[in-house]
């Protein structure tokens, strides 16, 4: 949220001749009813999360897109990161979300490369603030400090997929300068010959 995940990914896949896979969040029918009142509507909102990522996934595979290579603004596993935050009081709500979860996660592709945009909570919730989309305005800061924990704590062990963790503090939108330092940083090579590409 915030981090630039989703300029990142399409100037990415611009540089490279890539395909981008964007995030639908718009589809959500929840959203903005579980910032309104995250408690009461944390289960469907992560079990949409869910199923609207894997459509996604399972739809640009059916489609040729991996042919080439992807550029993606979200990882599949940020459902689990969310999920573990937002259902961890109701161990039924939990469980049934695990048990989907894990049906869907072997049959998707793995990425090859995931590339961590790192910001420290106060700019993410500053940058929500001022993109002012309609459904993220009840959004609390301290759900957001919430959830970017649970993402540093994440990637801590997260071994399915070479990281690159770039730390995006001073970073205000991406322009041709930052581009040539994440493509720097992450590689060229990584991200010139990566299929399957990931930016969070």
């Amino acid at each position: 949220m915030g981090s630039g995940k989703s300029t990142t990914a399409r100037l990415l896949a611009q540089r490279y001749s890539g395909n981008l896979l964007h995030e639908e969040t718009r589809l959500h029918p929840f959203i903005s009813d579980f910032y309104s009142n995250p408690q009461k509507f944390a289960f469907e909102t992560e079990i949409n999360f869910l199923l609207i990522h894997y459509h996604q996934l399972i739809k640009a595979e059916e489609n040729g897109l991996f042919s080439s290579d992807v550029y993606a603004d979200f990882l599949f596993e940020k459902d689990w990161i969310f999920a573990n935050v937002t259902l961890k009081d109701s161990s039924h709500e939990y469980e049934l979300f695990s048990n989907l979860y894990s049906y869907f996660k072997p049959r998707i592709r793995k990425p090859d490369i995931v590339v961590y945009l790192r910001a420290p909570t106060d700019l993410i919730f500053d940058r929500i603030r001022k993109r002012d989309r309609d459904f993220e305005r009840n959004i609390q800061f301290a759900y957001v400090d919430t959830i970017n924990s649970a993402y540093d704590k994440f990637f801590d062990t997260y071994e399915e997929a070479k990281v690159k963790v770039i730390d995006v503090r001073d970073i205000d939108g991406v322009s041709e300068e930052e581009l040539a330092r994440i493509i720097n940083v992450v590689g060229k090579d990584d991200l010139g010959n990566a299929a399957r590409s990931r930016v969070k």
